[in-house]
């Protein structure tokens, strides 16, 4: 661990100066300075970084070690998270994370290892959770008091960041049992994932904001360089077809955060390391079961790219959106205002935004994300679509519609 010597050290002169007066030759300044010193290399030292991911990535390539990351699906059937009628948090993540875990078996330079599936927790880690539950409480109570002596000293700055619940005791011991476990098992990138949501949201009643956020480490934190430049990878590709949060704290999309543990509250991870807010949880894509299916396919297969994206050095920005699950996509079917749940619809989207037609001009993206439900904004898009290709401009996808749609998005033969 990268404080632990260096820190106790520090902490044993600190305690002898405070209950036995100074050492000989040191003075009350040499041992706070000492102290000072002690703390500033181990907060400051950068746990991983940029350069270094890169550099195993391409030995990776080459036969090397594979890439090792975590992938943590938020939540468990004992403690469901966020809810919208018959749509639980911990079933969505687990079947993300089943699906991104997948996209990396595609390759020898990533190891994906799961938190929980839908079958439950690794057995591995809930061993290890079990086994190790004292060491684990001593791990997260020596990084708060580490983190607590180095704010006092001046070296940190405590920073508020976006409010969230306060974690019951049994859920930070786990969390820091995952930090604690990828630390010591060479674990380079973390991601954990979940489905937003807000305080006082009516149960069942639809909520305010949507979009997606991703919380990284603050810049004072030892693994926030290489968290944030992964995280700014996954940010484009996944902007390119969805809308970042319009909850004003989480507004630019990648959020720097001190707090969650699972992005190393008091710096206690030392890979890279985010959390990913797929959307809230009642956004009406994940209401229908074809939707759903379909999107948590592009969330994965978006994740994946912008990692992929960060390590073979490749930029996508949604100027130019880039491939999606989405399409090619073949449309058998006339559409029109008012279906809800369709995959069609879903794709339908895709391709208009693959035309620069959606969202329509006065509309913003959190006015019209990509749902499979045809409202306002499908309407007003697919008639600039129609305009753009000479058809009448009514707003439904008739025979017409779909020749052109099929034509340019459809699987080639």
């Amino acid at each position: 661990m990268k404080f632990f010597w260096v820190f106790l050290f520090a902490l044993f002169s600190f305690v002898l100066f405070s209950f036995f007066g100074n050492p000989p030759i040191l003075t009350v300044t040499d041992n706070l300075i000492g102290l000072k010193n002690n703390l500033a290399g181990i907060f400051f030292v950068a746990s991983t970084s940029e350069e270094l991911l890169k550099t195993k990535y391409a030995a990776a390539k080459n036969g090397g070690e594979a890439i090792r990351i975590l992938i943590v699906p938020g939540h468990d059937s004992a403690s469901v998270g966020a809810q919208f009628k018959n749509v639980k948090e911990a079933d969505l993540t687990a079947e993300l994370g089943e699906r991104l875990a997948a996209l990396f078996e595609n390759g020898k330079e990533f190891e994906a290892i799961t938190v929980r599936t839908k079958s439950g927790y690794s057995p591995e880690i809930a061993s290890y959770l079990e086994k190790e539950r004292s060491s684990i409480q001593a791990f997260r109570d020596g990084y708060r008091l580490y983190m607590k002596s180095a704010v006092d000293s001046g070296l940190v700055t405590r920073r508020e960041g976006v409010s969230h619940n306060d974690a019951p005791e049994e859920w930070t011991i786990k969390l820091y049992g995952i930090n604690k476990w990828a630390n010591e098992n060479d674990v380079d990138l973390v991601l954990h994932i979940h489905f937003n949501d807000h305080g006082g949201r009516p149960a069942n009643r639809l909520g305010k904001y949507s979009g997606f956020a991703i919380y990284f480490p603050e810049k004072q934190f030892s693994n926030a360089e290489a968290s944030a430049a992964v995280a700014r990878n996954i940010f484009n590709r996944l902007s390119a077809y969805f809308a970042p949060s319009d909850m004003p704290q989480e507004s630019p999309g990648i959020v720097e955060e001190q707090e969650l543990i699972a992005v190393g509250s008091n710096n206690s991870l030392d890979p890279a390391g985010m959390l990913i807010e797929y959307d809230y949880i009642y956004e009406p894509q994940f209401l229908y079961p074809e939707t759903r299916q379909a999107i948590i396919d592009e969330l994965a297969f978006q994740t994946y790219m912008g990692i992929k994206d960060f390590f073979d050095g490749t930029a996508t920005g949604a100027e130019n959106p880039p491939e999606t699950t989405l399409l090619p996509y073949k449309w058998n079917s006339d559409m029109k205002e008012g279906f809800t749940g369709s995959a069609d619809v879903l794709s339908l989207q895709a391709a208009l935004i693959r035309e620069g037609v959606y969202p329509p001009p006065g509309f913003t993206r959190n006015d019209c994300p990509i749902t499979g439900v045809f409202k306002k904004c499908t309407v007003a898009a697919v008639k600039d679509f129609q305009k753009e290709y000479g058809i009448g401009p009514t707003g439904y996808v008739g025979p017409q519609t779909r020749k052109i749609l099929n034509e340019k998005y459809a699987p080639q033969q």
